[in-house]
């Protein structure tokens, strides 16, 4: 097999000579989208026998960690097209008819984007997007949040409601699709360059052929479908903000004594933040590698392998800020500055508190899973 995370590493050592450059001025990372492109990266989950790499979950998580560390925003705007992929890859194993969509990308190099972020999210976490049907077909209203690689997908994948049947279809849409608009409005604090634009959604017009699943009415993750989308896009997110800590680690290291603050602080003061610093990553690292080796197979309680990501995510991405915290506060005074790799991975890993479902409510969708399965349990003991 490839070393997929190997290929990562590589490509994380040409991409952070530019990282700093791209978050200065907020551009699309278009050029690393193609030597991703042309190591293959884009369709390393893919399964082998239809051009893929065959990267499992566990393998992904961890290339996703390598690379960050060279650029974070292509990391995570890079995500949103690999989870997908995951899944679908998935869905192929496990005799869904979704081949060509998988050589498509194996093939052709396309890149997949989607998004399920919205300005009010209507009952249980579902979608105000519509789908009326029309002309033996849809037509889609809505608008979508934070659609990263906006400016780089070829095709856009998002959830509507059917109006008719009440249930929620995933739908595709090529980019280019007339009503289809993408809104740039991503002026933010960190991971600048992952161009995540509000996607309008205006009587757009499509097939019937546009609808790759149907979706019982209530609340998404309750479904199959949408609880393996959160076992892909879960931890390969997590490990993001899991590279971007290690990052900041190394960079810690190479500043003690170099800058004023630090050079004046006693040697003990900095053992302290170096061990707590190396007790958040470490901590970080386990959880990570825990959860993903545990659900590398497909699982056959997706709802249970759900709560365990969202956990998960929690874990990984509360300790991976403290790493990078601890790094600020070893590296001293130097840090602040804008030439600092440091000032950079701090802004970043901020973003990790802002992906759905966030706290709180990631703690309640993971606590009234964990509740419901205990008084199943004493149910059927």
């Amino acid at each position: 097999m490839v070393d997929v995370i190997g290929i990562a590493a590589t490509l994380a050592d040409e991409f952070r000579a530019k990282a700093a450059a791209y978050d200065l001025s907020g551009e699309f990372p278009a050029d690393n989208y193609a030597r991703m492109k042309e190591e293959g990266y884009l369709r390393a989950p893919v399964p082998e026998e239809l051009g893929g790499l065959g990267a499992d979950l566990a393998t992904m998580a961890r290339a996703q960690q390598a690379l960050a560390r060279g650029c974070a925003s292509t990391a995570l705007a890079v995500n949103m097209h690999l989870f997908q992929v995951g899944t679908t890859a998935d869905a192929y194993r496990n005799g869904q008819p979704v081949e060509g969509f998988l050589r498509r990308v194996a093939d052709e190099g396309i890149v997949v984007s989607s998004n399920g972020a919205e300005a009010i999210v209507a009952g249980a976490w579902t979608t105000t997007t519509t789908a009326e049907r029309r002309n033996g077909g849809y037509v889609v209203n809505g608008r979508k949040f934070f659609c990263s690689q906006a400016p780089g997908a070829n095709v856009f994948r998002f959830l509507a409601r059917d109006t008719e049947t009440d249930e929620l279809l995933i739908m595709g849409a090529p980019a280019g699709t007339p009503g289809i608009t993408i809104v740039e409005t991503w002026d933010t604090t960190g991971m600048r360059a992952t161009a995540s634009h509000d996607l309008v959604i205006e009587d757009v017009s499509l097939p019937e052929t546009a609808v790759g699943a149907r979706l019982p009415a209530g609340e998404p993750l309750r479904t199959p479908a949408f609880s393996n989308v959160a076992r892909w896009f879960t931890p390969l997110m997590a490990s993001v903000y899991l590279g971007i800590a290690q990052e900041a680690r190394e960079e810690a290291y190479k500043a003690i004594g170099t800058g004023i603050n630090s050079a004046n602080r006693h040697t003990v003061l900095t053992d302290v933040l170096v061990g707590e610093m190396e007790t958040a990553y470490l901590t970080a690292c386990s959880v990570r590698d825990q959860v993903t080796d545990e659900l590398n197979a497909f699982p056959k309680d997706l709802q249970a392998a759900m709560t365990r990501v969202i956990l998960m995510k929690e874990a990984v991405t509360s300790n991976a800020i403290v790493v990078v915290e601890k790094a600020v506060e070893l590296a001293g005074g130097r840090s602040y500055f804008r030439k600092s790799p440091l000032e950079r991975l701090a802004r970043d890993v901020r973003a990790a508190r802002f992906h759905p479902p966030s706290a709180p409510m990631s703690f309640q969708i993971a606590g009234e899973r964990c509740r419901e399965a205990r008084a199943a349990e004493l149910v059927s003991a």
